[in-house]
């Protein structure tokens, strides 16, 4: 096996789970409690977060503890210089070509000094990926911090764990190096199912990355040059509690709450996230209006709902639809995971329309049908984005993207009159994408078992670096803007 060999399963583990913050760790609650079930301890490591203990759901405590995010050494200005630019570069590689949107963010996190060198040098953009070749053997050479080490020695894990890592220039990266410095076995796993496109690079390859289905390994091996051997498909773990979901209400309950008329079939809006849609509000009243037109009575009538993002929830503080029939803004409370209103919300509705949402991996799993309009002013969180790509329907996904609002009615028309043909198509797809080794089947435990099997992986410390690596470190010394 990769990083050495593995021996009998544990029967007790010290867990190093490094999370940034500790609300990342939703998406890995099952994870976490399957893990405290079995017998192991969890210790969260997350940037300013205090040290303590939280009490899971089944009692367990978990050990909260706060990390060091910047290093103190010699290297503390160019490792996460050098990580940068990477993560820069790798939006000029093929797979990204006219994907500016997702190269700008990441120019605006790149140092200005290497960010004009390469907008004045073209030849560097061309050559992208040899450029980030020699910047991974840099990345090789740059030690490990042994503030870093000390502080994994002092909590004695038998297994680190990574999330999200693939930030730009993340300070994960030494975690991963002193894990590997130290012999002791390190895991990444991503946070969510974009995490591999629209980021960074996993720079330093773990001993194991756990994916969800079969393109996100691919993307592991392709994107990220991880070993195949490497990458272990699970399933995602986030969605195993909406699975379990059920209606808590009636329709004609849902629909009185909502402020919609239950005699009429509505359609769900679902909102997106800052990246995709900064400014959704006025899309959106434009789409209702287009919705409207429809030759079809059962769709021109139909009621609709409206769902802002978790996490973008003020630009719609102000906002009201009184002078439109029929259609209602969701105001209640609202959760990043098993979300119980969310669950409601499809299950009664006909259709979910969104730009780019996860909630469309929700509506798949509840089995609706998902549709959407390619809008030009959110191309860079659409068409130019690779995950949005994975679920379209000419691609084996459930979305159904119209190129303009007569199409787009048409697609609602056929949505509307036939549910249950594209329901079974989104729910064949959240099988395959999120649950591929089973629809009944919990992923969290599949997870637990790939994290046992890698916590037995024998490794050696690696304190002595190759020889290579010193004169690489003498130069690096002298390359202005990484000193």
């Amino acid at each position: 096996m990769p990083g050495g060999t593995e021996r009998d399963r544990p029967c007790h583990l010290r867990i190093l789970f490094f999370v940034h913050n500790v609300g990342k760790t939703r998406h890995f609650d099952g994870v976490i409690e399957r893990l405290a079930l079995r017998g192991h301890t969890v210790i969260l490591a997350a940037a300013g977060k205090r040290s303590g203990f939280k009490v899971s759901r089944k009692g367990k405590r978990l050990e909260t503890v706060a990390c060091p995010t910047r290093r103190v050494d010699r290297w503390k200005t160019a490792a996460p210089a050098l990580r940068l630019v990477r993560d820069y570069l790798r939006f000029f590689e093929p797979p990204y070509e006219g994907a500016s949107k997702l190269s700008a963010r990441a120019a605006e996190h790149t140092p200005a000094a290497w960010r004009d060198l390469i907008d004045r040098h073209p030849w560097i953009r061309r050559r992208a990926r040899l450029v980030g070749r020699l910047l991974a053997l840099a990345e090789a050479a740059v030690p490990p911090d042994r503030y870093f080490e000390l502080f994994i020695k002092y909590h004695e894990p038998d297994l680190v764990i990574v999330t999200p890592l693939v930030d730009f220039g993340s300070y994960q990266t030494d975690y991963v190096k002193a894990a590997h410095r130290l012999g002791i076995p390190v895991v990444f796993m991503p946070f969510s199912w974009d995490n591999l496109t629209n980021r960074g690079l996993i720079r330093v390859q773990p001993d194991r990355v756990i994916v969800w289905n079969d393109i996100q390994k691919r993307e592991a091996i392709e994107l990220h040059g991880v070993p195949p051997d490497r990458v272990v498909v699970t399933g995602a773990a986030r969605f195993d509690d909406f699975y379990e979901l059920k209606p808590s209400t009636t329709r004609e309950a849902f629909c009185a709450a909502a402020g919609l008329e239950a005699s009429r079939p509505f359609i769900l809006y679902g909102c997106s996230s800052p990246f995709v849609a900064p400014q959704e509000v006025e899309f959106v009243r434009r789409w209702i209006g287009e919705v409207r037109k429809s030759a079809n009575p059962l769709v021109a009538s139909a009621g609709i709902l409206v769902r802002p993002h978790p996490v973008h929830e003020d630009q719609w503080d102000d906002v009201s639809f009184a002078d439109l029939k029929d259609v209602a803004i969701w105001r209640l409370p609202t959760t990043m995971n098993a979300d119980q209103g969310l669950y409601d919300s499809l299950y009664h509705a006909s259709a979910l329309v969104g730009l780019n949402t996860s909630a469309m991996l929700e509506a798949s799993i509840v089995g609706r049908p998902v549709l959407t309009v390619l809008a030009p002013d959110f191309t860079g969180g659409q068409a130019q984005t690779l995950h949005f790509q994975y679920l379209r329907r000419e691609n084996g996904g459930p979305v159904v993207a119209a190129a303009g609002f007569d199409e787009h009615r048409r697609h609602l028309e056929y949505a509307v009159s036939e549910p249950e043909k594209l329901g079974k198509r989104s729910a064949k797809f959240a099988t395959s994408f999120l649950r591929p080794n089973g629809p009944y089947r919990r992923v969290d435990r599949f997870v637990v078992d790939a994290l046992e099997q890698a916590a037995v992986i024998r490794k050696r410390p690696r304190y002595l670096a190759p020889a290579w690596q010193y004169p690489v470190r003498w130069a690096l010394r002298l390359v202005p803007g990484v000193r």
